[in-house]
């Protein structure tokens, strides 16, 4: 019974990121509750976590368009190749 619920650092930490994007199964939340009760360490990382995803989650963060990042590859392109003439 204790081998069912007491997982190492690794599978608590991949447990800890499912649980935080609201993908880890019931089980995987029990197994990292009872770990974080034992492990300073993983109660450390999972805190951290938790605050790095309410900062990304308030940034308000968006993705470019595939045309705006075309546009600047081609003018880092341009400036690289005017550096390089000189």
């Amino acid at each position: 019974m204790s081998k069912l619920f007491f997982i190492d650092c690794s599978k608590a930490a991949e447990c800890c990121n499912k649980s935080q994007y609201k993908e880890a199964r019931p089980m995987e939340k029990m197994m990292l509750f009872f770990h974080l009760a034992f492990c300073r360490a993983c109660r450390k990382f999972s805190t951290k976590n938790s605050k790095l995803t309410e900062a990304i989650q308030k940034s308000n963060l968006q993705s470019c368009t595939e045309e705006q990042k075309q546009a600047w590859r081609e003018q880092i392109k341009k400036e690289f190749a005017e550096d390089n003439v000189q």
